[in-house]
């Protein structure tokens, strides 16, 4: 291990307190997990700053390959862009016929996974960030600078 470059050993920061023992997973991205955030990341005019929904699709098309829908014992292998409120999720053409008119909590929480996931990678490139670097909240304050939808980040989290 000490022979094959660079080696760092530290304590674990708070946003890895709640993981496992084991392999340090390759990036992490707390701000798409800050619950705080949504209103920001579903914020029309903050999702039209960072592409717009169709940019969105185009992202989960490219990064998700099979249906997203975890409950049921078939998924057809042709998938389609299912928008469900600001978000959107890939689904198999099966799934998206069964679920078009329903709500859930769990389509509702994978819609917004998927739209914090875009919007941080959105961000992150904007900023110049390489993939294997956790996009720091002044970044993403900066971008929301610059892209004139400041106001729409939640008090709370201005005061960070």
């Amino acid at each position: 291990v000490f022979h094959g470059g660079r080696v760092l050993v530290e304590s674990e920061p708070k946003s890895m307190r709640n993981l496992p023992s084991g392999v340090v997973p390759a990036v992490r991205q707390p701000l798409a997990e800050d619950k705080s955030l949504l209103p920001f990341f579903s914020n029309e005019r903050v999702i039209r700053a960072a592409g717009g929904a169709g940019a969105l699709s185009d992202w989960l098309l490219r990064h998700v390959k099979s249906c997203q829908w975890p409950h049921g014992d078939y998924h057809h292998s042709e998938t389609v862009i299912h928008r469900y409120g600001t978000g959107a999720m890939v689904l198999c053409w099966h799934c998206d016929n069964q679920l078009r008119d329903q709500t859930s909590e769990s389509l509702e929480q994978l819609a917004q996974q998927n739209l914090s996931a875009w919007m941080i990678d959105v961000i992150r490139h904007a900023m110049n960030g390489t993939q294997e670097r956790e996009l720091s909240l002044a970044e993403l304050s900066w971008w929301a600078v610059c892209n004139q939808v400041v106001d729409a980040l939640p008090e709370a989290v201005s005061r960070r």
